[in-house]
Order: structure tokens, then C-alpha cells, then sequence
């Protein structure tokens, strides 16, 4: 689940890489989103379902937080 979880929050952040045109830090980023159209861009959505989604998962917000200690305890180890 921790894998899981981590690969779809950086998979989110590639894409606001990739939509920020090559920017790096969240400042400059978050200039571009308020101060131009970027907002409007399909990428930029895309980019912020897929981060909210991975710390959605990191953070077992309620009602998820009853389950997940169960799943986490339930899953398997591969060495």
C-alpha cells in the first residue's frame, strides 16, 4: 500500500513538473498557477487529482482510517 500510494503522489508531481514547464520550486509553480491560465490546463488537474489522491492514501483520512490498519497488517512482505 506505502508503494502504491507513493508511486501515484510522484506520478502526480511529474505531471506538474512536466506542466510548469520545467519548474522546481513550489514557489515559482504556485506564481504560475495564480498569476497565469495554467490553472485552466487539463495537466494541471490531472497532476492535483493524482497528488491528492497519493496523500490521500498516505494519510488514511477518515472513513479510511478504520480499515487500513487491518490492510497494512494483512499484507504480505516480499524479501
Amino acid at each position: 500500500m506505502g508503494e502504491a500510494s507513493s508511486s501515484i503522489l510522484v506520478h502526480g508531481f511529474s505531471w506538474l513538473y512536466g506542466s510548469s514547464e520545467g519548474e522546481i520550486e513550489l514557489q515559482e509553480i504556485m506564481n504560475g498557477l495564480t498569476n497565469t491560465q495554467m490553472y485552466k490546463s487539463p495537466e494541471i488537474s490531472i497532476a492535483l487529482i493524482f497528488i491528492m489522491v497519493g496523500t490521500g492514501f498516505k494519510l488514511s483520512p477518515a472513513p479510511s482510517h478504520q480499515w487500513s490498519p487491518d490492510v497494512y497488517e494483512g499484507v504480505r512482505f516480499v524479501r
